[in-house]
């Protein structure tokens, strides 16, 4: 499931090919990804304005100039593809938009994931984002603040760092990365860790986040056909993905357990 980094590259994407052109045509094969009728999502959106395109945890929100707004959210498997005018779709879109340039902007594999119509754009009002936690790379998601949430909580750490009550839009791979980076088992309680560990997470989750935005994250499915910064961030991956390989400081063989539900990725020497 893409996370912030993914997510956050998809919107910079969406930001430079699609703020300020205008919906021209929609064609809906999955309507289930849909919150209201075809008939109704079309005539909300078409002949209208994109005027920006934000991002709320792990979903899209892109506001028109008639007051509506879409939110997208791919889930497991879902993605975004823009063709130029010399490229035809590929395969079969859950929905697709033509713009007014010509270009075609196609939304995939939408099964679990939806692409809802919402009037307003103010984030905290829509429902499909209520009960998230803070941004862990807003400017009021400070030492402080961080060390005060975790105070509260007792479980293990890597399905809290997991829960979007708690921080909204980290998933399995960063939650791997960023206690790799902390020295942190996965399955440690919260309780349990030292006010220097703390620390080291508050700065690892920020710095994780940061570099892997700025390298396109570790999404698969590149935007558009000459798309070279989605999934740079791959080859970075210290622990996520790399069971039985050697850890880059110490050699050991990278190990993996279920923790909460979900595959934790970990080194058994560099993490305490």
């Amino acid at each position: 499931m893409p996370e912030i980094p993914e997510i956050e590259t998809v919107r910079y994407h969406l930001e430079q090919k699609l703020q300020g052109q205008v919906i021209s045509a929609v064609t809906v094969n999955r309507e289930k990804a849909l919150n209201v009728s075809t008939g109704d999502f079309s005539s909300a959106i078409v002949n209208q304005q994109v005027s920006t395109i934000g991002r709320r945890a792990k979903q899209i929100i892109i506001s028109l100039a008639n007051g509506y707004s879409l939110v997208v959210h791919f889930m497991l498997e879902g993605y975004v593809r823009l063709f130029y005018n010399h490229e035809e779709i590929q395969a079969t879109p859950s929905v697709s938009l033509v713009l007014a340039s010509g270009e075609k902007l196609a939304f995939y594999k939408l099964n679990l994931g939806y692409l809802h119509l919402v009037p307003g754009s103010d984030f905290a009002s829509m429902p499909e984002l209520a009960g998230l936690g803070p941004e862990p790379l807003s400017a009021e998601f400070s030492l402080a603040f961080f060390l005060n949430l975790l105070a509260k909580r007792k479980g293990m750490i890597k399905p809290l760092l997991m829960d979007q009550e708690f921080l909204a839009g980290i998933g399995n791979v960063y939650s791997n990365e960023t206690l790799f980076c902390s020295r942190i088992r996965p399955e440690r309680k919260t309780s349990q860790l030292t006010a220097e560990e703390r620390t080291n997470l508050y700065y690892c989750i920020r710095d994780i986040l940061t570099r892997a935005i700025k390298l396109g994250g570790v999404y698969e499915e590149k935007f558009t056909s000459d798309d070279t910064l989605t999934g740079g961030f791959e080859p970075h991956l210290q622990v996520a993905y790399r069971t039985g390989k050697p850890c880059y400081i110490c050699g050991t063989l990278i190990e993996t357990k279920r923790v909460g539900g979900r595959n934790a990725f970990y080194c058994p020497v560099c993490q305490r």
